[in-house]
């Protein structure tokens, strides 16, 4: 017997290969940032990136999560030839993700003095603060492009969004050169000239986004009949759409937060002297440069992530529950193999992939990075098993207990085992990638002993 279904495989890349792509776009998006800022303004600056998108990803998140649950309402509908559903769900998905963007921007901007008592490194505090205030704005924009992805994603139509996500990149890279070096008519803004370069790019990547679903046969007659009259809503839309998406945000938000949380304990000083403080810049570049590696091939792993969701979700939908347990430890060996290569190219280019991200003479910053990104290697079977497995169980329709689960993962375990390695052992950003380590594989094996559970009981049930 192989070790992998054939059938069951080919469908699932088929349906993970267009997320994948456009994952890849939207990751490195924050890739490039890092690589230009790291190679223009050295690792202090780097630093400050690193702070402002820990503090930025760990409230955007709770955003992204809300918009998980278009999809699956707006597939139903499209399956069903429900247009009336879609329109219904694409107008409440709209309001709900704006309004949580608009909520999360004004917090983010409430929050930006505390930067100043986090213990952080007092000379990167005044760029990351800068950093925060032109990303904090970016939210609004990439809210209405994540409506408008969702839906057409929902609808089967993915191309438009991986278009638009280049067109984004392209933008985003461009003017990185140009804002931060002050090229051409344009000043030298620094740090802040990358932030605006991704708010630029956002922007942009919501206009193309709209064009395109306007000419595309599958989308365009929601995009003309979008409505936010009164009427077309009600409160129970509204509280149907928040108990889905409400559980996928706390998911997302206890694993973002807790790598987040790993920055600021990486920039906890020793010291007030200006050693103990360089020394902290250098463990939050070393955690950031590991951390950009690490979430680009944890991004392509959502592929395989959504496309267990929606092929489970087809199996729990005809009550096929012995099918339906095959598919899923399929994704699961499908997923463990590829981060199994994404492993071992961590391993063999840890000297290499860290180069990218600073000025050669940062010599400190690259050997850490160097050892961290061993970890990396190790700990990315673990965080593609378990984004895998919270797929599997979306499609289970399975969201509250998984949130348990990443809540005492991340925040239980992770936190304060770093803690206590990073500072208490002084083992510094080594000691806190250890734990982030261990974190994800806790989280793995409950997430799937869970899906193991959930689909043997089905099956005794439906045999009875």
């Amino acid at each position: 017997m192989s070790f992998l279904n054939k059938n069951y495989t080919k469908e699932a890349l088929t349906l993970a290969l267009p997320v994948m792509l456009t994952q890849v776009g939207q990751a490195s998006v924050n890739l490039f940032d890092n690589i230009i800022v790291g190679q223009l303004l050295g690792a202090d600056a780097l630093a400050s990136v690193s702070l402002g998108n820990a503090v930025f990803f760990s409230m955007f998140v709770l955003a992204l999560g809300f918009s998980f649950a278009i999809p699956p309402l707006v597939s139903e509908a499209h399956s069903q030839n429900d247009h009336k559903t879609i329109n219904s769900v694409f107008s409440h998905g709209f309001v709900i993700n704006m309004t949580v963007g608009i909520i999360l921007m004004l917090l983010l901007f409430a929050g930006l003095p505390l930067l100043y008592h986090s213990g952080q490194p007092a000379k990167i505090i005044p760029d990351t603060v800068d950093f925060l205030w032109i990303m904090a704005i970016s939210i609004i924009p990439f809210m209405a492009f994540q409506t408008l992805r969702e839906v057409s994603e929902g609808l089967s139509y993915t191309i438009g969004v991986t278009k638009a996500t280049i067109i984004a990149n392209v933008i985003n890279i461009v003017l990185n050169y140009v804002l931060i070096e002050g090229l051409w008519i344009f000043p030298e803004m620094g740090v802040k000239g990358s932030a605006l370069a991704s708010l630029i790019a956002r922007i942009s990547m919501v206009v193309f986004l709209y064009f395109v679903l306007m000419k595309e046969p599958k989308t365009k007659q929601y995009i003309k009949e979008f409505s936010l009259k009164m009427q077309v809503f009600s409160k129970k839309m509204f509280e149907k759409m928040v108990r889905l998406g409400f559980p996928t945000a706390l998911q997302m938000f206890f694993e973002v937060t807790a790598f987040a949380g790993a920055a600021f304990i990486c920039g906890i000083t020793f010291g007030e002297d200006l050693m103990s403080q360089q020394f902290a810049a250098h463990q939050i570049a070393s955690h950031q440069i590991a951390l950009s590696v690490a979430s680009f091939t944890f991004n392509l792993c959502i592929g395989f992530s959504v496309a267990s969701t929606v092929m489970i979700g087809r199996k729990l939908g005809e009550q096929n529950f012995i099918e339906l347990r095959k598919i899923g430890i399929n994704n699961l060996k499908i997923a463990f193999l590829f981060m199994c290569i994404c492993g071992i190219i961590f391993v063999l280019a840890r000297d290499i992939l860290p180069t990218f991200f600073t000025k050669a003479n940062e010599i400190e910053v690259i050997m850490l990075a160097s050892k961290l990104m061993i970890i990396a290697a190790l700990f990315q079977l673990s965080d593609g098993i378990q984004v895998t497995a919270l797929g599997m169980l979306r499609g289970l329709q399975d969201v509250k207990i998984p949130s348990i689960i990443t809540f005492i993962a991340y925040w239980l375990i992770t936190i304060p085992l770093g803690y206590f390695l990073c500072v208490t052992l002084k083992m510094g950003a080594f000691g806190m990638w250890i734990a982030l380590g261990l974190g994800l594989t806790i989280s793995a094996c409950m997430l799937v002993k869970r899906f193991l559970n959930m689909s043997a009981r089905r099956i005794k049930a439906n045999k009875i």
